[in-house]
């Protein structure tokens, strides 16, 4: 997992896109005032936002947000609400549970939290993601996958506005720097958590637990490393048109465009720091 440089869109169809979700949106929040459950639509899955979202290159270059496999290959990719859109799950995938007012009665009641709904057209709360990671999913008798799992250290938001005091366990990688949270361990790509959030993010996601991930990132150590090899040999042999290409693939792993682009960094800038 990286951090995403996400450059939000200018252009009219981006900008009439937005407009539409923040009607959208006041639509869900009157309808939760007047004592209904919200109902969300599909304006988040619109051409306007998934033609930026899926596009081969920036901001996600075809790739999860989370595991950073390849979903353009197989899959067209999920557009996954970080904060669930419905109803919530914590980190054991029991529902959340909230104390709210009834607008009709004004009687206390004790219910199943109704999901971020008033972020339900948000892009900053829009993520491209695989289906493996998005979706709940059983391992050797592990559940991994998002779903609709949301765990915070401790205060819930359940009215618009009330996320900002939230503190999210799961890592937001158009926002957060999962760096800070998490690092591949060399040689065998396995991630370490360095935070509670890391942990929680790399449990969730089955981003150990799901064997074919690990190998991805360990086969991309060992040619990372084959091509650090390869730059000292060009090098010391002064081929400076070899050189030259094994640094344009130098820059491409630097730019996050490749799948499993956080295990290539890794051994470039342990090489660099040597």
């Amino acid at each position: 997992m990286i951090k995403i440089k996400f450059d939000e869109p200018a252009d009219k169809a981006w900008l009439d896109w937005k407009r539409e979700c923040e009607s959208a949106r006041e639509e869900l929040i009157r309808q939760v005032e007047e004592g209904n459950n919200p109902r969300v639509s599909d304006l988040y899955k619109d051409v306007r936002l998934t033609s930026v979202y899926k596009a081969d290159g920036p901001p996600f270059h075809g790739k999860c947000a989370y595991c950073e496999s390849s979903v353009s290959v197989n899959q067209s990719g999920d557009i996954d609400h970080w904060r669930p859109k419905k109803a919530v799950r914590d980190k054991n995938g029991k529902p959340v549970m909230s104390r709210v007012r009834n607008s009709k009665t004004g009687d206390v009641v004790l219910t199943e939290h109704l999901g971020y709904y008033w972020l339900a057209y948000d892009w900053t709360n829009l993520v491209l993601s695989c289906a493996r990671c998005n979706r709940i999913m059983c391992i050797r008798g592990l559940r991994v996958g998002k779903g609709a799992q949301f765990p915070v250290a401790d205060f819930r938001a359940i009215y618009p506005g009330d996320e900002v005091n939230e503190r999210p366990l799961l890592i937001n990688p158009m926002f957060d720097d999962p760096s800070e949270h998490m690092e591949i361990r060399q040689p065998d790509g396995i991630l370490v958590p360095k935070t509670e959030r890391g942990q929680a993010t790399i449990d969730i996601f089955g981003l150990n637990a799901r064997e074919q991930l690990v190998t991805a990132r360990r086969h991309c150590i060992e040619d990372t490393r084959l091509l650090i090899d390869w730059l000292k040999l060009v090098h010391a042999e002064s081929d400076t048109d070899r050189a030259r290409c094994v640094m344009t693939r130098v820059t491409e792993i630097m730019s996050g465009s490749l799948p499993y682009s956080a295990a290539r960094r890794a051994v470039l800038e342990e090489w660099a720091v040597l």
